[in-house]
């Protein structure tokens, strides 16, 4: 019987199935994770791109003249990235002070962005917010 035990306990047929099914679990988060972060910080500089050409649209274009204008400019110029942007998710304004420089155009986007590894990350509401200004240049 001892014998039996041992050639049991000296068996290491399936260790490799065993390490794996606990290595597995934090080798897929973190491979998941690294994929899901860089989805985040793609999207964020897509976004601020996308808040700085509108800004910069209105400040110094006539094709972004009223709301619906700089609206409709900024859902295209994400669409052209991939990005469904809603109207409703845009902010801007004109001639405001931002960041210190008076006389700016600001446009703001707040952007749902869902994500496998939302459960894993306490605190994360899914939304990504940015903002951009441009001066509004005198005119010569």
């Amino acid at each position: 019987m001892t014998r039996r035990l041992q050639s049991i306990l000296a068996d290491e047929t399936g260790s490799v199935v065993t390490d794996f099914a606990l290595v597995a679990p934090v080798l897929f988060l973190l491979l998941f994770g690294v994929i899901e972060g860089s989805r985040l910080l793609w999207t964020q500089q897509t976004l601020e791109e996308v808040a700085y050409s509108t800004a910069r649209c209105m400040s110094v274009s006539t094709s972004c003249a009223d709301e619906t204008e700089r609206r409709s400019f900024a859902v295209a110029r994400a669409s052209s990235f991939g990005i469904g942007v809603t109207n409703e998710s845009i902010t801007t304004q004109s001639g405001v002070t931002c960041r210190g420089f008076p006389n700016s155009s600001r446009v703001a986007i707040r952007h749902g962005f869902d994500s496998v590894m939302t459960g894993f990350l306490p605190g994360w509401e899914g939304l990504v917010t940015v903002e951009s200004c441009y001066p509004v240049l005198p005119s010569a």
